[in-house]
């Protein structure tokens, strides 16, 4: 619901370095039972995190060797960029 509020213009993101990520609010969390504080860290980015999986996500691609589209490699490395 969230995705097609956000192409409508009728819901909210953070900009993160990972991308727009939605507010709880624009959320619609009828029927959940997790509390207020666990709907926050779920939606939560944490640089320092996403930081430490960048050497498993090069190992990872490193395997895949030539195989890999450029266009993930590329993604790749502008994630890190953002990153810092």
């Amino acid at each position: 619901k969230w995705a097609i509020e956000r192409i409508e213009g009728k819901a909210a993101a953070e900009e993160t370095p990972i991308g727009r990520v939605p507010t709880a609010d624009d959320l619609d969390l009828s029927g959940l039972s997790a509390s207020r504080a666990d709907i926050a860290a779920a939606l939560a980015f944490d640089a320092d995190e996403w930081r430490a999986e960048l050497p498993l996500i090069e190992e990872w691609f490193a395997k895949i060797g030539q195989k890999l589209p450029s266009s993930l490699r590329d993604e790749f490395e502008a994630l890190k960029q953002r990153l810092g």
